[in-house]
């Protein structure tokens, strides 16, 4: 792991602290440290945790934090504890009316996660709505959501690649209440986000499987929670871990704080978890290996306990290696994403013949949309208009070479 920020480092000790996995005086000690609480307060904020760092600090003696700090922090609790009860209330809302709709809907992460694993839904950042539907019902209810002012910004193309690659697509409406909230406590701080959003799932990614009948096995085991006095349907307490542990490590260089202290805070909360159930789970949705690289990392970071045959488990699959959080290693964009959401999805399979399908759907992609003649590609080698037909072959060449893992090799020797 690599090396961190004092502010960093007594924020882990915070949320340790906070899941019971180090002692209070050891705090106190990390505390006593000459830091920044300015930066502290920001790091919390951005890795998603605040509300556990002003958990954990309310707990210490009156001396060890600065009441100025306090005071901030308990004005900024009390911003997310309103904007997270006004997120539900639309929670419910929508919900409502896709019950009306005949459409059978699963609400998870916001709300329902903080209300189940951290037993309040203030306790707990989150700035969109996380809803799963079958994919028979994905474009009715994506019609519901509209009817209630909603909106997608990506053009159709764009919408359904997200659709078929990530198996959702994202809305959003930007309501008047919202916008007075964000205005009076300054959202760039807290929540940047001026627009309710919600994500519309039928699936849970990454793609790792064609057909949508494997995403059933989602609806199976489904708990009943009152959530403000609203009966809604959840995921059962594995299917919740299945799902955050490969929010953790699908994608190492989108990591979050934040999602590694909700899996540390589930194991913490519920250490009567059927554990067997999760792993068949994740083995079904082909993500067993994801789901022990989260355990591995959180373990790591949290020092949370595990069961002792999931710790066998751990020693026998050696999961990744790599540094907890990776944040240095952000794609740019364009292609070059795929190509590191790809080449990521091949170091983690549960079997090899797993690559076949992942190799397929991405090639589908590039074909698709990558591979369309770009004006660089006709500055790269200009052809008469009879001659188009070639830039179809010249696009992929150029394509290959610079996202292949040898490009740098092949650079530098040719660049003594």
């Amino acid at each position: 792991m690599t090396t961190l920020s004092l502010e960093f480092t007594v924020l882990l000790a915070c949320v340790r602290f906070y899941l019971g996995t180090t002692t209070k005086s050891e705090l106190t000690c990390l505390l006593a440290s000459d830091m920044n609480w300015t930066t502290l307060l920001q790091t919390a904020i951005n890795n998603g945790v605040m509300p556990v760092l002003y958990q954990s600090l309310k707990a210490m003696e009156e001396d060890v934090v600065p009441r100025a700090v306090m005071v901030q922090l308990q004005t900024l609790n009390r911003m997310n504890g309103l904007h997270n009860i006004s997120q539900t209330k639309e929670l419910l809302k929508i919900l409502t009316q896709l019950e009306k709709a005949g459409i059978d809907a699963i609400a998870f992460k916001g709300p329902t996660l903080a209300a189940c694993v951290y037993d309040n839904v203030t306790l707990r950042q989150f700035n969109d709505l996380d809803i799963l539907v079958r994919q028979k019902d994905f474009w009715q209810a994506k019609a519901v959501l509209v009817a209630l002012g909603y909106e997608s910004n990506a053009p159709e193309a764009g919408e359904m690649e997200v659709f078929n690659r990530y198996l959702q697509i994202c809305l959003s409406y930007s309501t008047p209440e919202m916008t007075m909230f964000n205005q009076q406590f300054q959202p760039s701080f807290l929540h940047s986000n001026l627009e309710r959003i919600i994500d519309l799932h039928w699936g849970i990614p990454p793609r790792r499987i064609w057909k949508s009948d494997r995403f059933e096995c989602l609806w199976e085991n489904l708990d009943l929670i009152n959530l403000m006095g609203q009966p809604i349907k959840i995921f059962s307490l594995e299917t919740t871990l299945v799902i955050q542990c490969i929010n953790v490590a699908k994608e190492p260089w989108k990591r979050s704080f934040k999602q590694i202290c909700d899996v540390g805070q589930i194991i913490r909360a519920y250490p009567d978890l059927n554990w067997q159930s999760a792993l068949e789970l994740s083995s079904e949705l082909r993500s067993q290996r994801l789901f022990l690289i989260a355990l591995s990392v959180t373990r790591k970071l949290l020092h949370v306990p595990l069961p002792q045959f999931i710790l066998e488990m751990l020693v026998r699959s050696q999961p990744t290696d790599e540094g907890v959080f990776e944040s240095e290693r952000v794609p740019l964009g364009g292609l070059e994403v795929w190509w590191w959401e790809y080449t990521d999805q091949l170091k983690t399979l549960d079997q090899w013949w797993d690559g076949l399908f992942i190799t397929a759907h991405y090639l589908l992609l590039i074909i698709r949309i990558g591979l369309s003649p770009s004006e660089r590609d006709r500055e790269f080698l200009p052809l008469p208009s009879g001659l188009f037909f070639l830039y179809y072959i010249i696009r992929p060449i150029r394509v290959l070479i610079k996202y292949s893992p040898f490009r740098k090799s092949f650079v530098m020797e040719n660049n003594p």
